[in-house]
């Protein structure tokens, strides 16, 4: 926290004029105040349909009035288990609720996750320690916004209760007061400083031009009122709406998202870019998302078309009938056919974003692991300075009294007994397209090299190479690689290659090597 940028940001005309907007004390309309932080808070990544929200939220602050859970003996468990709201309508000032009619029952816990906006904002108006979440689709930003500020916020539940994920946010008030006291700020300039000030800190705004794609995904659309949202997108209508879609949360900015409209249309309808990571938001009805941008329509694919092709017919997701298609990792291979399908159709292809620059590159036949290390992997170790005597192969490893662990590739192993250290590890794997392939190729390259004190890992299979590097508090972050990428991307980009050579050439990882 810069005290000194805070002090003079609210003595600003700006941030008093935001800070008197969360200063629920004073004669302002619960209306116009909203109108005006909606309006002003479109940088911040607030959701622009004002007048849903607003709605929603007038309604549940007079619905949650006479239930009775506002005291001072306030219990956050309590209330998220008893309170419901109800339909109702609002004419010439005065409400009418239809208990009868109930719109959000007491254990529905996934919509109240989904309503945390609007009860948000009635905890807030009712009790100072509250603040309100105005940008839900882009709880990444939120989560940025704390970080510029020094404020670390809880660890997300390690759970899929949607009950949990609820009572976080009093997790996160707690640490947003804890804040608030150290700098002596009121409600209301917590908020400001959340949500405004904290913007001014943000270098986001200077990060422009997409990087180049590194996966690609499938994402659905459900629903007529989703189809004219993306049909109008793609026209260019609604230039001011969040563009935000369910997707993996692994995904990176950059990359491809492959659109398919379900049943009634049940068809491929467009390919987009992702334009930020993958987002995790405790206060979704879909946790896991990104933003989506440079949407281009696209013949249409049915999935009849994908289930009669010689390629997409054998991927898991068509056998499964595209059943939780959403996040799911679509292969090279399968992009690339997907791409002459489009061209078969008669699209003029120049405009579709590619993972390659170009489609040369063949390993030949990989059948199983060992393909995969001395076709794909070893020539790649040779190009970036390695030789054969610098790496020892399925190296056994002393693992309690008895058990014996063999990692695939160890490099420049140290020790006379049992090899004791060794700077970098890497595990080959056939296929780990599949998230539970992956974690295991995960876990089991980190169980060896936090056996051998490794600085690095590497985990690869037929379709791609990433590389983690030890942090801070001695893991390796499984989200956060340092190097991604396809082998073909590898082996046929240059500044590609030459990267890879910075992060793990054999130069370089040498320096890594403790005695």
């Amino acid at each position: 926290m810069n005290n000194k940028l805070w002090n003079l940001y609210k003595e600003s005309n700006e941030g008093k004029k935001v800070i008197s907007l969360f200063d629920f004390d004073n004669d302002t309309s619960m209306y116009e105040r909203m109108k005006a932080l909606y309006d002003i808070g479109k940088s911040w990544g607030c959701d622009s349909n004002f007048d849903d929200i607003f709605n929603s939220s007038f309604f549940a602050l007079e619905d949650l009035k006479p239930q009775n859970l506002f005291n001072n003996n306030f219990n956050p468990e309590k209330f998220v288990d008893t309170f419901v709201l109800v339909n109702a309508e609002y004419d010439s000032g005065k409400f009418t609720f239809f208990p009868d009619k109930i719109r959000l029952r007491k254990d529905d816990y996934r919509t109240k996750c989904f309503s945390m906006p609007e009860i948000s904002w009635a905890l807030s108006w009712f009790y100072t320690c509250y603040i309100p979440i105005l940008n839900q689709n882009r709880f990444d930003i939120f989560q940025k916004h704390c970080a510029l500020l020094g404020i670390e916020l809880p660890e997300f539940p390690k759970t899929k209760n949607y009950r949990e994920f609820f009572l976080y946010y009093f997790d996160v008030c707690k640490t947003l007061n804890a804040f608030s006291e150290e700098n002596n700020l009121s409600q209301a300039e917590l908020c400001a400083c959340i949500y405004d000030f904290a913007m001014m800190l943000s270098d986001e705004n200077n990060v422009t031009e997409l990087p180049a794609p590194v996966n690609v995904w499938f994402t659905g659309a459900k629903g007529e009122s989703q189809f004219i949202f993306l049909d109008n997108l793609l026209k260019k209508q609604d230039t001011n709406i969040n563009h935000v879609w369910a997707c993996n949360e692994r995904t990176k900015r950059g990359d491809i998202v492959v659109m398919y409209c379900t049943s009634p249309r049940s068809y491929i309808h467009s390919i987009w870019r992702a334009d930020s990571n993958g987002i995790f938001n405790p206060f979704a009805y879909y946790q896991k998302m990104t933003t989506v941008c440079e949407g281009i329509e696209v013949p249409k694919v049915t999935f009849q078309d994908l289930k009669d092709d010689s390629v997409w017919g054998q991927a898991p997701i068509v056998k499964k009938n595209l059943q939780g298609l959403n996040g799911v990792e679509i292969t090279a291979a399968q992009y690339e056919r997907l791409i002459d399908i489009f061209k078969i159709k008669g699209m003029d292809i120049k405009k579709i974003p590619r993972l390659f620059s170009t489609k040369s590159i063949s390993f030949g036949t990989i059948n199983i692991e060992k393909d995969v290390e001395e076709k794909i992997l070893i020539p790649i170790l040779k190009e970036i300075g390695y030789t054969e005597e610098n790496w020892t192969r399925q190296l056994r490893l002393k693992a309690g009294r008895n058990e014996k662990a063999i990692p695939d590739f160890v490099f420049f192993p140290q020790g006379e007994k049992h090899f004791e250290t060794a700077p970098f590890v890497i595990e080959a794997k056939y296929d780990f397209s599949s998230m539970l392939e992956f974690q295991k190729a995960f876990s089991q390259c980190f169980s060896y090299a936090k056996m051998l004190q490794a600085k690095l890992i590497g985990i690869c299979d037929k379709e791609r190479f990433l590389i983690y590097k030890i942090n801070m508090n001695g893991g390796f972050d499984r989200e956060v690689p340092i190097f991604e990428n396809h082998w073909r991307a590898i082996y046929s980009t240059p500044t590609i290659g030459a990267r890879l050579k910075q992060i793990i050439g054999a130069e370089v990882v040498k320096e890594y090597i403790t005695v």
